[in-house]
């Protein structure tokens, strides 16, 4: 985060109003532009494929290729997001930037491998679908990990105008790409799901661009990352269970008795996802003005509370600087509350007229209101679990996560065989849980914030050997032996030349 924040304060100090609504743009673009954008695919092209002359059944594949290589990329994803945003803060604080870079690349070898040959046997055992939209369908699964991946990078970026024009190419390449190809006779399947892969092949070469004008294009093994997976093993597990966890209730509801089988093993649940994926619009402002109020007020009096620590500073001094940081997140935190209560309570009494003329079933508006709770506590949840990385307090991090992931799970499925009116209160439950127990780990956890920054911490470093430190050592020194090798034989063509 410390990226995206060090330019929006820039743009939020001592500037006018129009300045700060674009500063409340540009963080929407880089927190919650790739979820909105895939809520907007989802909808948009189900509607330009109908009006093409799809059928049901068409529509119905198409919906849940794109779900299933989305959430499943999401998923898999999530094991290395946060490791490597921790990976990329470290190396910028040590100025070790021509490491980012390779890291982005190795994390995506690591996930396509394994994650490539199980989603390619699943489409492959898939029934009722051609080879050629199975192929379309993998490709954009393998396309979509790099995707997500760039989003833990390119919250570093400056480069805004060009962040956002990837996003406007992106969809403009779907929807117009997607519109000649059905009007020269493509099958709609194949049609927009060879558009969908264009699209965000566009976003991801412009992410690309970007990142490239930030970091140099590195050096070293792109796997010497996987020492901060001995390090930081739990933060593997945070990213998956607080990814993971947002989702688990649509995967559940799938095998209801709302499922519904498109394709051999495609099912999903049509009435329960459509009303999810709305009411997780909900979040949206929450995940905005998290990143806004966190980067552009508390960081500050985050900052001098270790500055004073770290700078010598005089313990009344550390004291008053401890109690303004204090001060200011409860501030903070109450304030995300109060905006996303009465954004929930606007949301869902606005949508239900929106969600009305999309010819939404009653039950359906109801699961949309009901998630819509939910999703609201789960946005204040997850931005609470945030900050207790921002004090390195991973076991609250994890334990909040795990919390919500499992309550989801079991609430869910205790109420997947009941009356509609239970749907969605599983999820409900578990943001309302995620978010009480947050607030009182971080509160519990800042009321002995000086035990923990004096006390908690080993009084000598010492460096514990472990395997994957062994492996990423042994990982670059291979790499730099085969760099120096290519810096000779490259000096030697030059002379030679």
């Amino acid at each position: 985060m410390a990226g995206i924040g060090f330019e929006l304060r820039k743009l939020f100090v001592g500037r006018g109003a129009i300045a700060k609504v674009r500063a409340y743009a540009y963080a929407s673009i880089i927190t919650a532009g790739t979820m909105v954008l895939a809520v907007i695919l989802m909808l948009g092209v189900q509607l330009l494929a109908k009006a093409f002359g799809a059928t049901d059944l068409e529509t119905e594949t198409l919906v849940v290729l794109m779900i299933y290589a989305m959430l499943g990329s999401l998923i898999l994803s999530s094991l290395l997001q946060m490791l490597l945003s921790r990976f990329v803060a470290d190396m910028l604080y040590q100025k070790s930037t021509e490491r980012i870079l390779p890291s982005l690349f190795g994390g995506a070898f690591v996930l396509m491998i394994p994650g490539g040959l199980i989603y390619g046997w699943f489409l492959w055992t898939a029934s009722g679908i051609s080879m050629l939209d199975k192929a379309l369908n993998w490709a954009l699964f393998m396309l979509l990990i790099m995707v997500w991946l760039q989003m833990a990078y390119i919250t570093a970026a400056k480069d805004y105008k060009r962040i956002l024009l990837g996003f406007i190419g992106g969809v403009l390449t779907v929807f117009l790409l997607g519109s000649l190809l059905l009007y020269l006779g493509m099958s709609p399947v194949t049609g927009m799901m060879l558009a969908l892969f264009l699209g965000y092949g566009v976003m991801m070469v412009t992410f690309n661009g970007v990142l490239l004008t930030i970091f140099p294009a590195g050096k070293g093994s792109i796997l010497a990352f996987i020492e901060w997976i001995g390090k930081y093993p739990d933060l593997v597990l945070i990213g998956f269970f607080a990814m993971t966890g947002a989702f688990v209730h649509l995967i559940v509801m799938w095998f209801s008795p709302l499922g519904t089988v498109v394709a051999g093993h495609f099912v999903y649940a049509p009435l329960h996802d459509s009303a999810a994926f709305f009411a997780y619009l909900v979040a949206v402002p929450t995940s905005v003005n998290f990143v806004v109020s966190v980067e552009v007020n508390f960081y500050q009096k985050y900052r001098r509370y270790f500055s004073a620590i770290t700078t010598g500073g005089t313990l009344s001094e550390i004291g008053l600087a401890r109690d303004n940081m204090k001060k200011v997140l409860t501030q903070e935190i109450f304030r995300l509350t109060q905006i996303q209560v009465f954004v929930m309570v606007l949301f869902t009494v606005l949508m239900r007229y929106v969600l009305e003329s999309l010819s939404f079933t009653r039950d359906m508006i109801g699961m949309f209101q009901v998630m819509s709770v939910g999703y609201s506590a789960y946005a204040i949840g997850n931005s609470i679990m945030l900050l207790m990385l921002y004090f390195n307090d991973r076991k609250g991090a994890l334990t909040t996560c795990m919390l919500y992931f499992f309550i989801n799970l079991l609430g869910t499925i205790w109420t997947m065989n009941r009356d509609s009116l239970y749907y969605g209160l599983g999820m409900t439950a578990a943001g309302i849980v995620m978010y009480v127990f947050g607030l009182l780990r971080l509160f519990a956890y800042l009321r002995n914030i000086d035990y923990h920054i004096f006390c908690g911490q080993p009084v000598l470093a010492v460096s514990k050997p472990n395997l994957m430190k062994t492996l990423a050592a042994r990982l670059n020194r291979r790499a730099s032996s085969l760099e120096k090798s290519l810096q000779r034989y490259s000096g030697k063509g030059d002379m030679q030349a």
